[in-house]
């Protein structure tokens, strides 16, 4: 049997058995704030003891919040409630020698995206032009410009605090003369910009579709787009395969030549639910 994880170990040593078999295995850490998911039929209350714990047992975590709703919303926020050490919720996140500030109350950030953050920028070659459609707060944006050499990334978010904090970390990062941060829909803007990008990013799943078809206008031929969707597959290793039939055939419809050329699963999102990125090479354009 595998090592027991560690929430769910506290869980049961605060709040015995019965409490600890529904609260979520994984723990969040941004920054030095931890954050758990609420089990649907708890009270928040209910779960102090065990942030209390988690402030003993993790020595970097000064904050602990509870995540009371799924990310939802236009600006893709969580509703939170403080359970215990100080009362904040704006933090520094960092990966890939890179530093982002960030509220996460008011911004959405997945830790579990730092790998694809780092694995596109590895794609990246010098001078591209890079389209972030959907930056949040410049996650891939800023990892991209400072592990690559673009010469130009713009990223757009309808979020104001989002697009607030892009500008932000472009200028602590030390990437703010190749970043342009915009606020607004991402999908009305596209329809604005000349066909003048190498690489297309769509980091938001819900909108692939709607998103895809504003991409295949700005990027160039040769040029990449990266899609994020959610499928539905039996495994995980079928994921990769429907998510790529899903693009291929979405593209054709657009009269699109494409290929598939890598991609992962980044995570399961529920039984039989995956959140899978591609990277996918533009051959030819709509006549």
């Amino acid at each position: 049997m595998g090592r027991e994880p560690l929430l769910r170990r506290l869980a049961r040593e605060v709040l015995g058995e019965g409490v600890a078999e529904r609260v979520w295995k994984r723990i969040e850490v941004i920054g030095d704030i931890a954050v758990i998911r609420k089990p649907f039929d708890l009270d928040a209350s209910t779960l102090k003891p065990l942030a209390e714990r988690l402030l003993q047992e993790l020595s970097y975590v000064r904050s602990v919040w509870v995540a009371v709703t799924p990310v939802s919303g236009e600006h893709r926020v969580r509703e939170y409630v403080h359970l215990a050490g100080e009362r904040r919720s704006e933090t520094v996140y960092r990966e890939h020698g890179c530093s982002f500030v960030l509220d996460i109350t008011r911004v959405y950030v997945s830790p579990v995206l730092s790998y694809d953050h780092a694995r596109v920028a590895r794609m990246v070659r010098a001078g591209e032009r890079v389209l972030n459609m959907f930056a949040g707060i410049g996650g891939y944006s800023i990892v991209v410009s400072r592990l690559a050499k673009p010469s130009y990334v713009l990223s757009i978010d309808i979020n104001p605090h989002a697009a607030r904090y892009a500008r932000v970390n472009a200028e602590i990062n030390g990437v703010a003369s190749v970043n342009e941060v915009v606020e607004g829909d991402a999908l009305l803007i596209a329809e604005g910009l000349r066909r003048e990008f190498d690489r297309v990013l769509l980091p938001l799943p819900e909108l692939w579709r709607e998103a895809l078809r504003k991409a295949v206008k700005v990027v160039r031929v040769g040029g990449w787009i990266h899609p994020h969707l959610f499928v539905s597959a039996s495994r995980k290793r079928e994921a990769m395969e429907v998510a790529k039939v899903e693009v291929l055939k979405e593209l054709a419809s657009l009269g699109i030549g494409a290929e598939v050329v890598g991609g992962h699963v980044i995570r399961s999102v529920g039984p039989r639910k995956y959140h899978v990125t591609l990277d996918v090479r533009v051959t030819r354009l709509a006549s």
